[in-house]
């Protein structure tokens, strides 16, 4: 993967803008994996991306359910938080990998499953914490 995009310095009132980027990826490839620590800002991004794409900002982490699905007449947008995985079994046997290949996938806590992501064509987006109100926040491809 090579580093496509780096913004430095992101503030909450520029997440709109961020998201219109990142969904602009969706043109390319059906998969964004949102990497960073707790707290960083993966599913408020993700619920800007929502609120772009499906008209709703009612996206909210699906750390317990693993999967939530956002939906309006147009498309669905499939939203994946792998946190409370233990290994790369569970991904498999709970059949999430039945969704990667044709739908809309942001994907929170992708580390379990990077490597079998390289059969498909994916983008990382990587957020580093820099102060309680600033990010940096790269794009690989």
């Amino acid at each position: 993967m090579q580093l496509i995009e780096n913004f430095k310095n992101v503030t909450i009132a520029e997440l709109p803008q961020l998201a219109e980027n990142i969904i602009q990826l969706f043109d390319k490839r059906n998969i964004i994996c949102l990497q960073g620590e707790i707290g960083a800002g993966k599913t408020t991004l993700t619920k800007q991306i929502v609120k772009k794409i499906i008209g709703d900002d009612k996206a909210i982490s699906p750390t317990f359910s693993i999967l939530n699905i956002y939906t309006n007449s147009k498309e669905n947008i499939y939203h994946l938080d792998l946190y409370r995985l233990n290994n790369k079994k569970e991904f498999f046997d709970l059949g999430l990998y039945e969704y990667l290949a044709d739908n809309k996938m942001l994907i929170e806590w992708p580390e379990l499953i990077l490597d079998y992501l390289e059969n498909y064509k994916f983008y990382l987006v990587k957020i580093s914490i820099i102060n309680e109100t600033q990010r940096n926040i790269e794009i690989w491809g």
